[in-house]
């Protein structure tokens, strides 16, 4: 998944579930020591699987503050859409309203910690928590396989004489790990990522892009 989504299987399977309709949900999101917002909620899990509300959580945890109108058009949605999704992940304790700007009509959205870690825990209900996790790892790998493509195609509409020609990465390898080379390699990733990400680079490079990052590393497990 993308920097502002982060997921850990924890020992004893899944802790997410199927969404439902609560007069009064219990907290779903918390923030740890380190200013992240630690999601283990079954059913807030499943609410932030939502296609569009992936587009936007990206967004808003690389450090951008915008309205329901800007995050509808990254999403593609009306505005109105959008405002009810951006409800939704408010009431999951995902983002929070920020400061009104300009005449203060409309008032932008920002993300509720410094990243959003979805951390997968034991539950009474393993198939609803399994579930809603493959939900929110299908979607958001659907998400990454729409960005690598139309990073593809504007590269080869581009042509050799581009400045961003060989801008656009995609491997896969077969590794030989150990247990702790595989948390090892994976702490190594993401600190290789760190400098580099959005909210990090204000003001942005003079000429610099958004790119987007995936990190996926799993066990062989035969089919």
């Amino acid at each position: 998944m993308s920097r502002a989504v982060k997921a850990r299987a924890a020992p004893g399977g899944a802790s997410v579930g199927a969404v439902a309709r609560r007069p009064a949900p219990k907290p779903a999101a918390s923030p740890s020591s380190d200013a992240d917002v630690v999601l283990t909620d079954a059913s807030a899990v499943r609410a932030l699987a939502h296609p569009a509300r992936l587009v936007v959580i990206d967004a808003l945890y690389g450090g951008e503050v915008l309205t329901a109108t800007e995050c509808a058009a990254l999403a593609g949605i009306s505005a109105s859409a959008m405002s009810y999704h951006l409800r939704a992940l408010e009431k999951y304790g995902l983002v929070r309203r920020a400061e009104p700007r300009g005449d203060g009509r409309e008032r932008p959205w920002m993300k509720a910690g410094e990243n959003l870690a979805v951390r997968i825990q034991g539950s009474r209900d393993a198939a609803a928590s399994m579930s809603a996790a493959e939900l929110l790892v299908s979607n958001s790998i659907e998400l990454d396989r729409e960005r690598l493509l139309a990073s593809m195609r504007v590269d080869a509409s581009e042509g050799r004489s581009g400045a961003w020609r060989d801008t656009t990465h995609y491997s896969r390898s077969r590794l030989v790990l150990t247990a702790d080379e595989a948390r090892s390699l994976a702490a190594g990733l993401e600190a290789l990522l760190e400098p580099y990400l959005a909210e990090r680079r204000s003001p942005r490079p003079e000429g610099a892009t958004a790119f987007n990052v995936s990190l996926a590393l799993t066990r062989d497990v035969p089919r």
